[in-house]
């Protein structure tokens, strides 16, 4: 073999060897990683709107006027006065109360 192409195979030995002490020791050179127990912040976890078709008198069209309201849990229409969500969903104040009362239940 020509020594050219031995010193080659030489150098490129050298390097993986030192490639492989590097991997080897890369838990004693890189920090360990940090585990966090707390849940993740609010922000970043998914929520699903309530479906506010479960009560009673709230179908699909009056679901959608309130999402569009803002109105996506039961939270929200339990905090909102009768007149308002009677305004808003196009209905009496009395269904409207007994919506708020029913969110009230469920939240």
């Amino acid at each position: 073999m020509n020594r050219t192409f031995k010193n080659l195979i030489r150098i490129g030995g050298t390097i993986a060897g030192l490639g492989a002490a590097v991997w080897a020791m890369s838990d004693k050179l890189l920090p360990s990683p940090e585990i966090h127990d707390e849940p993740p912040p609010l922000f970043r976890v998914p929520t699903q709107p309530d479906d506010l078709t479960d009560i009673k008198g709230i179908g699909p069209v009056i679901a959608q006027r309130l999402e569009a309201s803002g109105i996506t849990s039961f939270a929200d229409l339990a905090d909102m006065s009768a007149d308002e969500l009677a305004a808003i969903a196009r209905t009496s104040t009395a269904k409207a109360t007994r919506w708020i009362e029913d969110a009230q239940a469920r939240s």
